[in-house]
């Protein structure tokens, strides 16, 4: 692996830091807690900062009008705020000798593991190199942006220039290259690519995992850390009995999908379920390995699923991924090498043979194997493909995981794959669109309706949000509300909510809009219709009967108290199709013939269910699922 430095730098001299004190009122005033208004944009649309000529291009970091920045560089500490990919970060940065002597971030919203890689390294990388434009952390972009606008803000409450600490250039990479010999080498390290190699492992082989992301985990970190298993070893322990029907064996769940879930127009449509009973039955499984190897997971009485420690969107993803990696590498022997993202695969004939991977240090891998796995996940943060196969998402900004560009799907069809379910879409989550702060979970924290830019509903907010999304893109405006009451708003806090969230941050950063009443809010968001539409919702809870979309479970809106919006956009996140593969992950022509040597699994094959003609709904179930599938085919084969 990769060893990287990743802490931060806090030394300060006695010399530096008497000369801090010595700095007089004018450096203490401005070391004041100073909020930024700087706001990173999308992570597809996240601007580098690449430019040479001196200028801050992510925005020139403000001053604050609560404090006069002296009139020259004054040492001293001082406070900024920015705002990132999950709301403010807060960050002390002293000025010593004029120089930037510490960077530290003190309090953020950030996800454990991706964010968290940034908040570790980018303040040592400013510190160290004495620049602001450092690189940004691969895959934390706007965590990085955040803390360079931070610094650059804390700079200027300074009386220094930030431009004077512009100009970075990366130092020249020394050149090596390295043959290796594995039975299985695979391409990423999220848990369809880990959980692979933990099996192909414990089957005694030889297994290298390249990953080009500087941590592994793919998308566990940034999900609700559940997913979809029965009959696990947990599930007995808590009792069946204890867990509502449709939850508490792998054939409820299936007969769920049969009798709901799967779409009989769907050109995919096969009630058999080929694809998601084997995914079940490898989910338990997995679940299962977790637990014996000391992964934490909650008790099932809020949620009937598997759900690690302590709770959604938590440290618990953190956790699991420390144990599976330290267990995996250190009990195992998996070779896992981060930042070497996979260039090409190598062929002998018509089968796969090996791969080629460049790391960050400048040494290209190469690779020979008895076979592949490709589990690099989909593509839609790659605009070209989705220019290509989704071009109707592209009205709105992409928040697609940043590993999610389609080199594995382009590589398998080099190899001669085909592609399914191409035809599927995109799902996408909530986000503020101020701020352009993930908030897919708004809907469940503060109940509400949803409007267009007229003020309209045209949608039922009873519809699974990642299929409610779908219906925005078909709409003129590209505007949307999330208007709620006061007793809503209660649910903002950690408190308030079951999953433990903290979305109060919308109250500042914009995204938030509140009103005395409805009529108030309609009028401050020229929302012609809004009064209308929130009426026409009370009457219909109030005679007991459906609105137009067939809902019931509305309930009635304050509207003689304070109103809230939130402006939201869709973010289109995970691409449905993908790689051909059957049940066995074997990865297949279009005739249906397999590829010899290519295997696949995880979002690089889009998702599974839409095979049997199911609506997506659990990636997480499926990369872990399928990753074991994987690595007991090739375990068998290779």
């Amino acid at each position: 692996m990769r060893e990287t430095k990743t802490g931060i730098d806090s030394s300060m001299s006695r010399r530096a830091f008497l000369a801090s004190a010595a700095a007089g009122t004018a450096g203490i005033a401005a070391a004041g807690i100073l909020a930024g208004c700087s706001s990173g944009s999308g992570a597809n649309g996240a601007k580098e900062d690449n430019d040479r000529d001196g200028r801050a291009e992510e925005g020139d970091a403000k001053k604050t009008d609560a404090v006069a920045a002296p009139d020259v560089f004054t040492d001293g500490i001082y406070l900024t705020k920015a705002v990132s990919m999950h709301g403010p970060i807060n960050v002390k940065t002293v000025i010593a000798d004029g120089k930037i002597a510490e960077v530290a971030v003190l309090n953020n919203r950030e996800s454990y593991v991706i964010g968290e890689a940034a908040v570790k390294a980018m303040p040592q990388r400013i510190v160290e190199s004495q620049f602001v434009d450092v690189d940004c952390v691969t895959g934390a972009t706007l965590t990085s942006m955040a803390i360079r606008n931070a610094v650059r803000e804390a700079i200027g409450n300074a009386g220094g220039d930030a431009r004077d600490f512009e100009g970075y250039v990366a130092p020249e990479l020394q050149k090596s290259d390295v043959s290796k010999e594995c039975d299985v080498a695979i391409m990423g390290a999220g848990m369809a690519g880990l959980m692979a190699a933990w099996q192909l492992a414990e089957d005694g082989k030889n297994v290298i995992v390249f990953e080009k992301m500087p941590y592994v985990g793919g998308c566990l970190p940034i999900t609700s850390t559940a997913w979809n298993a029965q009959e696990t070893i947990i599930q007995k322990a808590w009792g069946p009995e204890q867990i509502f029907e449709g939850w508490n064996t792998m054939q409820a769940q299936l007969d769920q999908y049969l009798n709901g879930r799967i779409e009989p127009d769907s050109p995919y449509y096969n009630p058999d379920m080929p694809f998601i009973k084997p995914m079940f039955e490898a989910v338990r499984d997995a679940t299962d390995k977790m637990i014996n190897i000391g992964v934490g997971f909650c008790p099932i009485s809020d949620w009937p699923a598997p759900q690690l420690a302590p709770g959604a969107f938590s440290i618990g993803g953190k956790f699991c991924l420390d144990i599976i990696t330290n267990y995996l590498t250190y009990q195992l022997g998996v070779n896992i090498i981060t930042e070497a993202p996979v260039t090409k695969l190598v062929m002998d004939g018509d089968a796969v043979r090996g791969l080629v991977a460049e790391g960050a240090d400048g040494t290209t891998y190469n690779v020979s194997s008895k076979a592949v796995l490709l589990a690099s996940g989909g593509y839609a943060y790659n605009k070209d493909l989705m220019k290509q196969y989704q071009p109707d998402d592209l009205k709105f900004t992409i928040m697609a995981p940043p590993w999610a560009t389609g080199e594995g799907m382009l590589m398998g069809q080099d190899a001669g794959a085909a592609l399914v379910a191409m035809d599927q879409g995109v799902t996408s989550h909530y986000s503020g669109a101020v701020s352009n702060a993930e908030i897919s979970y708004i809907h469940y924290v503060c109940p509400g309706v949803v409007v267009n830019g007229n003020g309209s509903r045209f949608v039922s907010e009873s519809l699974e949000y990642k299929q409610a999304l779908r219906q925005f893109k078909e709409q003129d405006s590209t505007d949307f509300y999330w208007v709620f009451d006061e007793i809503s708003r209660q649910g903002m806090v950690p408190s308030g909510n079951s999953y433990r969230l903290d979305y109060t941050f919308l109250l500042e950063t914009g995204d938030a809009t509140e009103g005395e009443n409805y009529r108030d809010l309609a009028e401050k968001l020229n929302l012609p219709e809004l009064v209308a539409s929130l009426d026409a919702v009370n009457e219909c809870v109030a005679n007991g009967t459906e609105d137009e979309f067939g809902n019931v479970k509305l309930r009635t809106m304050l509207v003689d108290g304070p109103m809230y919006a939130i402006k939201v956009t869709p973010t289109p996140y995970i691409a449905q199709g993908g790689l051909m593969i059957d049940p066995a992950c074997h990865v297949q022509r279009e005739d249906g013939s397999p590829i010899k040597g290519l295997y696949a699994a995880g979002d690089v094959t889009g998702s599974v269910e839409n095979r049997d003609g199911a609506m997506y709904r659990i990636g997480l179930t499926q990369a872990i699922g399928y990753g074991l599938i994987a690595g007991r085919t090739m375990g068998a084969e290779v």
